[in-house]
């Protein structure tokens, strides 16, 4: 046995017992057909491509029937040469794109010499391939479209099909006020169902699924090119059912190259804010512009450390943003925060008119309530002086905006909401003869938000911090020229801490802002591991593709945000009706105002009728487990495994018809709380809401206890829902290209929705 068949050997295990699997690829392809003047096709001409940037070559043969394919090849520029005996030599010079089959074909001529013929083959680099849509875009492209903060994922939009709403204010800035599936769609598909690989490597946020939006922040200068396959994805894409985006990082190549940056939007470009002018006229303030500097600034460089071998790039990309957000509170009106209660009533005439009940008057109407001399009225009836006091804790109403536009308003103003983004990527590439490429790439993030304030004055609600990193490293095995293994591996690290400044239990007024902003303090990380790979061989007429693609997912958050007592105000659960001002010779309260006028009263008599009693316990064994005090940080680990491997076969029935055809399977586990903190009903719900059922059509109440357990893999029992072993994804496509110029394309598949940590 040889050296090399060992080496093939200890490779192909490595594969099996890292169960690998495959998404989305970040190579390409290339296929055509060598003929004669005639029309004859040539077979057993040579075929090179080789990259002037970086030395690489790839070499195959054309087939009898004078096809030839390269089916896994890196993206990049190419020179495209074809020999063979009896005609002169000619290459075709084509940039090949990630993801997006290209077709070039050569007619060559019969010399006596060799003669060279340049042909730019833009126009050949057409899909004819499969039924994928999408369009793959260069560096020059994306440095070239202008864009708003140099935003990548506003790139990925520029699509047909695509509706992409953006970030409210990027993901560092709360992770929770943009978690909503309708911020981008392609094609009608749910945002968090789009699939976002950089360089091979799953690259989703776990938790929250944005739109076009991964862990690792890419910046222009740094993304060498991308593709979105909008729909009819292959069977070598897949995790979900969306959008596929795939981004590959720039390179170092035989010439150094670099950039360097800044870009700049002053405040003197910012107009006001109607809200905030409006609130600042109302206030007799000046009209003041909100606060707005965008400062986004760095630099690149890559060459070779060893020419034709070894090459580094490195990119880092600063943001510093000073820009007040435009913040409405509802907060009391200067006449309600001295106790005057305001209300709309009915005139004998049936006009409507605006009322007022003093203080005295509203001391009146509750002298006859049923809980004074209880903690909350040790001052008696009327207007408490506690509720008072919070109410001129806050500023008062500057407009209408918010509240019942009498007893309470809108406070608007502009708020800081300083944020610092500091991006890091490296990446080192080596060419190990023409058998190997391996690369190593390496994202580090450093960012800071300060959360809007609360009330002016007060600093920020909250301060996140994101440090979220992550390396992958590849190897492109040419093991023959019609046989190449593509082997990647990815640790992705999400990590964020968002700190509140709460602290204890607040007592809160319905409909009314808290005085103090109540934020809770929130530590996430999700590691990912990520190990794909995918093997290309061309038999024939045929590109055969397998792969298989494992991810690890660990889910680890903590929080003291579900950890207190939630008292209340909420006028809704005291029951009955306020008191009627007609009993003290007031007007009667206009029916449209009923609703305002009860929650005015009970707020201003300081009522507090509603408590949420929070419990939190650990699980310590199967059979129960501990209370946690009030306030306890509250941890929780979670963990799931998701494996899916594909088939496909691209056939060239003939130079101008090409099926393609596979099948994926994808085993999502449930994640499951791999530290035992996970409980589960210990009935079938599902009958007993038959029951329930049942019952209520026999015109019977059903109503029994429902109990829950320790459950889950840590105490060998079944998980939450049970896992889906069927998501079995047939696809199928056809494509016919007529002449170079146009390509008529049709195909279908089964796509599954992702499920996750989320």
């Amino acid at each position: 046995m040889t050296r090399r068949t060992l080496v093939v050997i200890a490779y192909l295990l490595l594969l099996a017992l890292a169960r690998t699997g495959c998404g989305q690829v970040a190579t390409t392809s290339l296929r055509g057909l060598v003929k004669d003047p005639t029309g004859a096709v040539i077979p057993g001409a040579t075929i090179t491509l080789s990259s002037d940037a970086n030395g690489q070559r790839y070499n195959t043969i054309s087939n009898a029937s004078g096809e030839y394919a390269f089916a896994q090849i890196a993206p990049a520029k190419y020179t495209i040469g074809v020999t063979a005996k009896g005609f002169g030599g000619q290459t075709k010079v084509a940039e090949l794109l990630v993801n997006q089959p290209a077709t070039i074909d050569f007619t060559m001529t019969v010399k006596t010499v060799a003669e060279v013929v340049n042909v730019s083959a833009e126009a050949q680099t057409l899909n004819t391939t499969d039924s994928s849509l999408g369009n793959s875009m260069n560096n020059a492209q994306i440095l070239s479209l202008p864009s708003e903060g140099r935003s990548v994922p506003d790139l990925l939009a520029l699509q047909p099909g695509v509706l992409y709403l953006g970030q409210l204010s990027g993901r560092a800035s709360n992770p929770s006020d943009q978690n909503d599936p309708r911020s981008g769609a392609v094609n009608g598909g749910r945002s968090d169902q789009g699939n976002i690989t950089v360089d091979g490597i799953d690259d989703n946020d776990q938790v929250n699924g944005y739109a076009f939006t991964g862990v690792l922040r890419e910046t222009q200068d740094s993304v060498e090119e991308f593709r979105v396959t909008t729909g009819n994805a292959s069977a070598d894409a897949g995790r979900s059912s969306g959008a596929q985006v795939n981004m590959v990082t720039k390179a170092g190549t035989n010439k150094f190259h670099g950039s360097a940056y800044e870009y700049n939007r002053p405040t003197v470009t910012v107009s006001n804010d109607w809200f905030n002018k409006q609130a600042q006229l109302s206030s007799a303030e000046a009209n003041r512009p909100p606060k707005l500097i965008r400062n986004n600034f760095g630099g690149s460089v890559g060459g070779p450390i060893l020419r034709d071998r070894l090459f580094f790039f490195g990119n880092y990309e600063g943001l510093r943003q000073a820009e007040n957000q435009i913040v409405s509170r509802t907060t009391p009106t200067a006449l309600y925060q001295a106790g005057t209660l305001q209300y709309i009533g009915d005139n004998p005439d049936g006009s409507q008119s605006i009322a007022a009940l003093t203080a005295a008057q509203v001391t009146q109407l509750d002298s006859g309530c049923e809980i004074c001399g209880t903690a909350a009225y040790t001052a008696g009836p009327g207007p408490n002086p506690n509720a008072l006091a919070y109410f001129n804790s806050e500023p008062a109403a500057n407009g209408t905006t918010l509240g019942d536009g009498l007893n309470t308003g809108s406070f608007t103003f502009a708020s800081p909401s300083p944020v610092s983004q500091n991006t890091s990527i490296g990446r080192i590439d080596f060419t190990l003869g023409q058998e190997h490429h391996i690369f190593v790439r390496g994202n580090l993030q450093k960012d800071t938000v300060g959360g809007v304030e609360q009330f002016p004055g007060q600093g920020p609600s909250f301060i996140l911090k994101d440090n979220s990193k992550g390396i992958t490293v590849g190897d492109s095995w040419t093991l023959l020229p019609s046989l190449v293994n593509d082997l990647r591996y990815g640790y992705i690290r999400q990590g964020y801490g968002n700190t509140g400044v709460a602290s204890g239990t607040y007592v809160d007024f319905r409909f009314i802002d808290t005085e103090t902003a109540e934020t809770r303090s929130t530590i996430v990380s999700v590691p990912v591991n990520n190990i794909v790979d995918n093997l290309s061989w061309t038999k024939g007429t045929h590109a055969l593709q397998a792969g298989a693609n494992w991810r690890l997912v660990h889910y680890n958050h903590g929080t003291d945000s579900n950890s207190f007592d939630l008292p209340n105000s909420n006028p809704y659960w005291l029951g009955g009706s306020p008191p009627n001002p007609t009993t003290i010779g007031g007007l009667p309260v206009d029916i449209g105002f009923a609703n305002s006028y009860e929650i005015a009263f009970a707020n201003l008599v300081g009522t507090i009728p509603e408590v949420t009693n929070i419990y939190n316990y650990r699980i310590s064994s199967a059979n129960g487990g501990a209370l946690l005090r009030t306030g306890a940080f509250i941890t929780h680990h979670f963990k799931a495994n998701e494996v899916e491997y594909y088939l496909q076969d691209s056939w060239r029935l003939t130079p101008k018809l090409t099926l393609t055809y596979g099948v994926r399977h994808t085993l999502l586990q449930t994640p499951y709380e791999d530290s035992g903190q996970e409980i589960a009903p210990t009935i079938d719900t599902h009958a007993w809401f038959q029951e329930r059922e049942a019952a209520a059509q026999r015109g019977q109440v059903y109503e029994p206890n429902l109990y829950f357990a320790p459950a889950g893999p840590v105490f060998n029992k079944s998980g939450y829902w049970p896992k889906q072993k069927l998501n079995i994804a047939p696809r199928f496509s056809v494509a016919w290209a007529p002449d170079s110029r146009t390509s008529i394309r049709s195909g279908f598949g089964i796509f599954y929705d992702h499920y996750g940590e989320g």
